[in-house]
């Protein structure tokens, strides 16, 4: 993990939020309170950790929970590059539902991270691994959840 990737991570994820907060993501509610993620290097650690595992999947709350947050939320993806895999969690955006709470027709937990209004720090870990899909795994943690 180096600073550009650092910097592109927080890029995409502030992106997204600004977006959502000025209502300018389809079919989703003004966020006026959203704040924007600042890096934590706590996060990143445990994120990286789990990244250099090059295991397909998540971890436990147990283990990705910090000095500051005892309960941090997760997204995870195996893909070509970051702002693929970062894509793939955004468009989950089209399946949820916001007066319901819920998602139709597929997953949306990664989109609801993203978003999550009480969230205001993030820490990823990036890996290349032969043996998980396109080759490269992408692990944020968000604090708090």
């Amino acid at each position: 993990m180096d600073n550009r990737m650092r910097t592109q991570l927080l890029s995409l994820h502030n992106t997204a939020r600004a977006a959502v907060r000025n209502g300018q993501l389809s079919g989703q509610p003004i966020a006026v309170s959203m704040k924007l993620l600042k890096w934590n290097t706590e996060l990143e650690m445990k994120a990286q950790f789990l990244s250099d595992q090059c295991v397909f999947g998540h971890d436990t709350n147990n283990d990705r929970k910090t000095s500051q947050f005892p309960y941090v939320g997760q997204n995870w993806a195996g893909s070509q590059d970051i702002e693929t895999g970062f894509q793939l969690w955004l468009d989950e955006y089209k399946y949820y539902d916001f007066n319901t709470g819920t998602c139709h027709l597929a997953q949306c937990t990664h989109y609801t991270q993203i978003v999550w209004e009480n969230t205001t720090d993030i820490g990823c870990g990036v890996s290349n691994c032969p043996n998980i899909p396109y080759k490269l795994s992408i692990v944020c943690n968000y604090g708090p959840a």
